[in-house]
């Protein structure tokens, strides 16, 4: 029996392993924080838990039956069978459906998650053996044990997270030493004078981040965190592998999930100047409240020197209160005021700063907005407007944020699949509107995410938004779906022109009947597996 509880449990892990990669997809996009994990693992839209359970009843009724025959000594071997060939079978038509499907964030496999993965490997045999042979052992059903391994793809939640708990002091201490050999590097003698630069808001971060770089990189040398690298192991790995030693301004991009996250950052990065680009509903649904966000946002203007240049936009209420607040002396609220002559259209913007002319391929006024908090610090810095203004023209969209794409059959797209705030989608919904020509301008989006109890009415007032402006909608996913097509109805929207589709892929099945050349598609917040 001991022998054949080794060979049934290194099958048994090895299917296991096999299914649970979705799980660790999930539990990657989560960072590593169990309640979240555990949250999407109990929502409905987590479909892959709900098979997980069809196959543990059913194959666990099937194989534990032969036992309970055998228990009043009656024969029933085939029961066994039947339950073992149909957990096997369906194991593998479960591994095949998840081999098949297209990730949109595929998991990395990264050396933590190869950590995770082994651990949990060796907790799931441990416990299949001790199910198998144990079981087998002392329960007086004989064959009891054998029907218990078909519980155990419920069980590997339990078992990554047992994993997690085991490596977590691991992992700390490898998180610790990175940022600490970022710190010695960054404070080092070689950049005892770096310019450092810290950007953080709801929305805007990384826009601002990359039109602020090319406005500096006209009279110093200049590094930015890569991507959307805003967490302590993103300032880790911007510090180590991108600063050199002749740069002489570095901005760091901070992002916020969860109460504290700024101000630590701001203890690791120590800012010299910032830029608050904005104050929103983003990630309320973690934060618990706007004011929360509020607090944790300015923490980053509040970190700052008494001589450093704090930027905050004069387009975001908020930032207007926590710009009254600051006793910093060099402080500017950034607003449209500044801007003279503007002219917004479908081929980007045109406006006077500093008394330059400036042109930009950028489209909308909010992109306006970013360039003058921007123009504003660089100026502060000694870049001269003549300099400011050959960056604007120079300025590239930053990939899926309102990047415009002309498709080879003629229809244009606004590629916003990255923005997912209230205050983002509304600005896209205005630039979609400034193609008066299109003969349809169709608006494909999953909704607005992360609102906790606000989604429903944040995503009720999106469809509202949406109905005044497209003339075609594709609603991706089921989450947001009843809020925003009662918002379209409230704002008079032709149900026809609804489109509820399950899947990104059913959506794009969609464009060959429903756009042509000269058609407009806004593709507004392409969601993460997580959500879909």
């Amino acid at each position: 029996m001991f022998g054949l509880a080794l060979g049934v449990s290194a099958i048994n892990v090895a299917l296991l392993m096999l299914m649970s990669i979705r799980l660790f997809q999930a539990f990657q996009q989560c960072t590593y924080r169990p309640r979240q994990f555990l949250r999407w693992i109990f929502d409905a839209r987590a479909r892959l838990f709900v098979r997980f359970a069809s196959l543990a009843i059913v194959s666990f009724g099937l194989m534990t039956l032969k036992s309970i025959l055998a228990y009043i000594h009656l024969e029933g071997y085939y029961w066994f069978t039947i339950g073992l060939v149909f957990y096997i079978g369906l194991g593998g038509v479960l591994i095949w459906d998840g081999l098949r499907q297209k990730a949109k964030l595929p998991l990395k496999w990264t050396p933590r998650v190869i950590r995770l993965f082994v651990v949990t490997a060796i907790i799931s045999f441990a416990m299949t053996f001790l199910f198998v042979w144990l079981g087998s052992a002392i329960i007086p059903w004989g064959w009891l044990g054998f029907g218990l391994i078909a519980v155990t793809p419920l069980l590997i939640p339990d078992f990554m997270l047992k994993a997690h708990v085991l490596l977590f002091p691991y992992e700390a201490a490898t998180r610790q030493k990175f940022i600490r050999r970022a710190k010695r590097k960054l404070f080092s003698a070689p950049h005892k004078n770096l310019i450092r630069i810290g950007i953080t808001g709801s929305y805007g971060k990384t826009s601002v981040k990359n039109i602020l770089a090319k406005m500096l990189e006209k009279k110093f040398t200049t590094a930015v965190s890569p991507a959307s690298f805003n967490t302590p192991m993103g300032f880790a790995k911007t510090v180590n592998d991108v600063l050199q030693p002749d740069t002489e301004v570095l901005i760091f991009e901070m992002g916020l999930r969860y109460t504290r996250d700024i101000a630590y950052l701001c203890k690791l990065f120590e800012p010299q100047h910032g830029i608050l680009t904005s104050i929103g509903t983003a990630h309320i649904e973690t934060m618990g409240s706007q004011e929360a966000i509020k607090h944790e946002k300015s923490q980053l203007v509040y970190a700052l020197p008494q001589e450093g240049i704090a930027v905050l936009n004069g387009a975001s209420p908020l930032c207007e209160e926590v710009f009254s607040e600051l006793n910093l002396e060099n402080k500017f609220l950034a607003n449209l005021d500044e801007v003279k002559n503007i002219k917004v259209s479908a081929e980007g913007c045109e406006f006077e700063l500093f008394g330059v002319k400036c042109k930009t391929r950028l489209l909308g006024k909010h992109n306006i907005e970013n360039i003058v908090m921007c123009a504003r610090l660089a100026h502060e810095l000694g870049v001269t407007a003549e300099q400011i203004a050959e960056a604007v023209g120079e300025l590239e969209p930053t990939p899926h944020r309102l990047q415009l794409i002309n498709a080879d059959n003629g229809v244009v797209i606004l590629d916003d699949s990255y923005n997912a705030t209230a205050q983002g989608t509304q600005a896209a919904l205005e630039v979609l509107g400034l193609f008066t020509v299109a003969n349809r301008r169709v608006v494909q989006t999953p909704g607005i995410v992360e609102l906790g109890k606000h989604a429903n009415e944040v995503n009720f007032e999106y469809g509202k938004q949406i109905a005044a402006t497209a003339t075609d909608v594709i609603v991706v996913n089921q989450a947001n779906r009843e809020a925003i097509v009662a918002g379209l109805r409230a704002g008079d929207f032709d149900e026809a022109r609804v489109h509820a589709v399950k899947s990104l892929d059913e959506a794009i099945a969609l464009y060959p009947t429903l756009l042509s050349a000269g058609d407009v598609l806004l593709i507004a917040n392409d969601l993460p597996d997580l959500f879909s």
